[in-house]
C-alpha cells in the first residue's frame, strides 16, 4: 500500500476496503426501531423519546405531509433549530418520498428566497420562535413557498407549559397568522401514520437532501445528496470506531448533540450516525459549555462532536475541574482547522483522542 501511506495511521482492526451497501435513509431509523424498540432515541430538555416512538412519529409526520402533497419530487423545507423537530420531521420527508432541503436560521432574507426558488420548496417546516417564524412567513406570498408547518418548541418536552410561558416572557415567541397557508405540527401529526412507502429502486440516483453551500462565491449552490452518499458516510463513520476492540458499541452509546443539524457535518454525525448506532441522542438547543459540561459528566455521555471553538471553550471554562469527562469514547472537530494545542489538552482532561475531519 505505498500509494496509500495514510492507511498506516488506520486503528487496528480497521480496513481501507470495506463493503459498502447503499440504501434509502430512512432505513437507517427503520432498522433502528427494530433492533432497539425501548431504547431512547432522543432526550430533550427532560423529555425522552424511545425509538419506537420516534418511528410512529416519523410515520405520522409522513402521512400529514402526503396529505398535503408531499411525494417523490417535492423538496420540502426544514427551517429548525436543534430540536426533535428536525430529527422527526427530517425522516418523515423522506418516508413521504419527498426531498429535505436544509435551510440555516443564519440566512438573510435575500439568501432565503433564493433557496426557495431555486429548490423548489412549496412545504417548510419550522417554529414559531421570533428567530425563525417572521423570516420565513415574509415568503409567503413573495415567493413559491405555500405551506408553512410550525411547530413550538415546548410540544416535545417534559414541562412544555413552563417553557412556553419562559419563553414569553423572554419574547422570544412570534404570533402566528394561522390561515390556509399555515398548519401546526400538532395538526399535521395528527393521524394513523398509515403513509405511502415509495420504494427507492437506485439508492444512488434519488436525491434525499439538497444541502446548500456557504454561498462563499455568490448565492448558495444546492448540493444533491443522494440516499447512497449519505448511507455510505454513515457506514464508513461505523467503520472508523469499529477497530479491535471496538470504540463505539451499537446500542450503548449516548451523543451530546449541540452542532445545528441543518449543516451537514451535525446532519451526519449527531443524526444519521447516532440513528445507526442506536445510541441515545441529547438535543441542546445551543452550545452553552456549562450545560455541555454537567450532560457529559452526569449522563456518561460517550461521543460529542463539535468545532473546535467548542473544544477550547470546554478546556477553559472555569467548572471543567469539577467534572469528569473520562466516559467519553470518540470526539470528532470540524468546520474549521484543530489546532494541535486543543487537541493534546482535550485529550489530557478526557482521556480520549480528539479526531479531526474535513471534506
Amino acid at each position: 500500500m505505498n500509494d496509500m501511506p495514510w492507511i498506516r495511521s488506520y486503528p487496528d482492526g480497521v480496513r481501507w476496503d470495506i463493503e459498502i451497501a447503499a440504501g434509502p435513509v430512512q432505513k437507517i431509523l427503520g432498522d433502528a426501531v427494530a433492533k432497539w424498540p425501548d431504547r431512547p432515541a432522543i432526550d430533550f430538555m427532560g423529555k425522552r423519546i424511545t425509538y419506537a416512538e420516534l418511528g410512529r412519529l416519523t410515520d405520522r409526520v409522513a402521512k400529514g405531509l402526503q396529505l398535503l402533497g408531499v411525494k417523490p419530487g417535492v423538496h420540502v423545507g426544514l427551517y429548525l433549530p436543534n430540536t426533535p423537530h428536525y430529527i422527526i420531521s427530517f425522516f418523515g420527508i423522506l418516508k413521504a418520498g419527498g426531498t429535505a432541503v436544509n435551510y440555516s436560521p443564519l440566512d438573510a432574507a435575500k439568501v432565503l428566497e433564493h433557496k426557495i426558488e431555486d429548490s423548489k420548496t412549496d412545504i417548510l417546516i419550522t417554529l414559531d420562535m421570533v428567530s425563525l417564524y417572521p423570516q420565513m412567513a415574509a415568503m409567503l406570498g413573495k415567493t413559491r413557498l405555500k405551506k408553512l408547518v410550525v411547530g413550538s418548541l415546548g410540544e416535545i418536552t417534559a414541562d412544555p407549559d413552563t417553557v412556553v410561558n419562559e419563553m414569553k416572557a423572554a419574547k422570544q415567541l412570534s404570533e402566528v397568522a394561522w390561515d390556509d397557508h399555515h398548519i401546526s405540527f400538532g395538526q399535521l401529526t395528527h393521524n394513523d401514520g398509515a403513509y405511502r412507502a415509495y420504494p427507492i429502486d437506485d439508492p444512488r440516483e434519488t436525491i434525499a437532501v439538497l444541502q446548500y453551500t456557504g454561498g462563499t462565491t455568490g448565492l448558495p449552490k444546492g448540493a444533491m445528496l443522494t440516499h447512497a452518499n449519505l448511507t455510505s458516510a454513515c457506514q464508513q463513520y461505523r467503520a472508523t470506531t469499529a477497530g479491535s476492540p471496538p470504540v463505539l458499541v451499537d446500542g450503548q452509546e449516548r451523543f451530546l448533540a449541540v452542532l445545528p443539524p441543518f449543516h451537514i457535518y451535525a446532519l451526519s454525525v449527531n443524526v444519521l450516525f447516532g440513528v445507526l448506532m442506536g445510541a441515545e441522542i441529547i438535543q441542546h438547543v445551543r452550545f452553552d459549555p456549562k450545560a455541555a459540561l454537567e450532560e457529559i459528566s452526569t449522563k456518561s455521555v460517550s461521543v460529542f462532536c463539535g468545532v473546535p471553538t467548542m473544544f477550547t471553550a470546554l478546556i477553559n471554562h472555569p467548572e471543567t475541574p469539577k467534572h469528569s469527562l473520562r466516559a467519553l469514547k470518540y470526539c470528532g472537530s470540524g468546520g474549521a482547522p484543530l489546532p494541535l494545542e486543543v487537541a493534546r489538552q482535550f485529550a489530557s482532561i478526557t482521556g480520549c483522542n480528539l479526531s479531526e475531519g474535513w471534506a
